[in-house]
């Protein structure tokens, strides 16, 4: 009995330094498919020379340790993803984590439709949950012409495209989720509508290639409605907190989406992106921004660039906004900056400590100029010595990043393969 601490530690290295094949290929996976129901994968690593096939009323499911990948030079074309589905119905995808593997595959660019991990067109009653996407060269789940999707729980990080990305679809939820932006943003949606993005926690890597916006809303047809932001940490991003973006048949739009108790800190980490921001308004008219925190932002708290008619802004914290890192523009350093003459809505705010003033080109109303870590505010968030919390937030040590996912899953998958085989050889 002496030996068995050595027995496990010798299991456990070995388990780090080698990959575990998995009992299946794609083939195999997709003729499991075929016949419906639950399919499950077993912990071990699934190289794929080809797409998984969804099929309707189906439940892709692994466990601590399953690893869906693809090999290094993999050749594939453009649109072709790891898991791809179209045209089917009540589809469950849970407990994976995929390596998109794109070191393997730097041949292909960032951002042109390689490798994206899940792309379902023509998709109705979706959910992905307790994934992990991560090292890839496009999206995480990327859906279009689908209804009812659910995306939360999961884990997105080193990808390059979007964590999420909806387009054309409605009844979209993503909550939950902790999502680390590379190349582009963390939750996109284009000309989608009844969206809601919630309890989410975004931030970036911190680097060039760290993407720009942890949100994107984007609307080119008018045909964005219904969509709201809410009770998420955006931390530190590489470019915007959130991008309000229309153009084409969208700046027709009242888009009217609403935006309220989220905390964005320190938000604008680029040197390379011109217009960062907390939020960032291209088009949009009818915003409703209420009950937010905006802590150290670079550049503005709120830039309205373009439309911007009929924005409410109420009831929120702007502190300590700070100039753009490296990129002077016009309206930099102050909390609010209507670069347009969209005569917004300013009503009922806490200013404190902008470098450069609380508002550029607007006027305001029923102004709170103390400082709300140490006095209470109309935002409903409070100030712990650490970090600001509220009711319907979860609370987050700001400025430092959790226990990377890699990390955390690798002892998941090791405990339980340890676990397996003590118990049962």
């Amino acid at each position: 009995m002496k030996t068995f601490p050595v027995v496990i530690l010798s299991i456990i290295l070995f388990m780090l330094l080698s990959p575990i094949a998995g009992a299946a290929n794609q083939t195999d996976i997709n003729q499991e498919l075929q016949q419906g129901g639950i399919i499950h994968l077993p912990a071990g690593n699934y190289t794929l020379t080809d797409s998984i096939i969804l099929q309707s009323n189906t439940i892709l499911e692994g466990e601590p340790g399953t690893v869906i990948t693809i090999p290094d030079h993999a050749g594939w074309p453009a649109w072709k993803p790891l898991i791809s589905g179209n045209g089917v119905q009540n589809v469950t995808i849970q407990n994976v984590e995929i390596n998109a593997n794109s070191n393997g595959n730097s041949e292909t660019p960032h951002g042109a439709g390689y490798y994206n991990c899940i792309y379902m067109i023509d998709c109705d009653n979706v959910q992905v949950y307790n994934c992990t996407f991560h090292d890839g060269l496009g999206d995480g789940l990327r859906i279009k012409r689908s209804k009812n999707i659910e995306f939360y729980n999961n884990l997105v990080y080193r990808l390059g495209h979007e964590g999420f990305f909806g387009i054309e679809s409605q009844y979209i939820e993503c909550f939950n989720n902790r999502i680390t932006t590379r190349t582009n943003s963390g939750l996109r949606i284009w000309n989608s509508a009844n969206v809601r993005f919630h309890d989410n926690v975004i931030d970036a890597q911190l680097d060039a290639g760290g993407g720009d916006p942890g949100i994107q809303i984007e609307d080119s047809k008018g045909t964005v409605s219904n969509v709201e932001i809410y009770n998420n940490v955006l931390n530190r991003t590489w470019g915007k907190g959130v991008w309000l973006v229309a153009y084409d048949a969208g700046v027709s739009n009242t888009q009217k989406v609403l935006i309220h108790h989220n905390l964005f800190y320190e938000i604008g980490q680029s040197y390379n992106i011109p217009s960062t921001g907390g939020i960032v308004n291209d088009g949009f008219q009818g915003t409703q921004i209420y009950n937010n925190v905006f802590d150290g932002v670079k550049n503005n708290a709120f830039r309205n660039q373009a439309g911007g008619q009929g924005t409410l802004i109420k009831d929120n914290i702007f502190t300590t906004t700070v100039q753009h890192t490296a990129i002077y523009q016009t309206g930099t350093g102050y909390a609010i900056a209507d670069l347009v003459g969209a005569n917004l809505s300013v009503t009922n705010n806490t200013f404190y400590n902008n470098e450069k003033g609380d508002a550029y080109q607007t006027s305001f109303s029923n102004v709170d100029f103390r400082d709300p870590e140490t006095h209470q505010t109309s935002s409903g968030w409070t100030w712990t010595g650490s970090t600001w919390t509220c009711k319907f937030v979860k609370p987050m040590e700001l400025g430092s990043i959790p226990l990377t996912t890699t990390i955390r899953l690798r002892l998941m998958s090791i405990i339980y393969r340890v676990y397996y085989i003590t118990n049962y050889f």
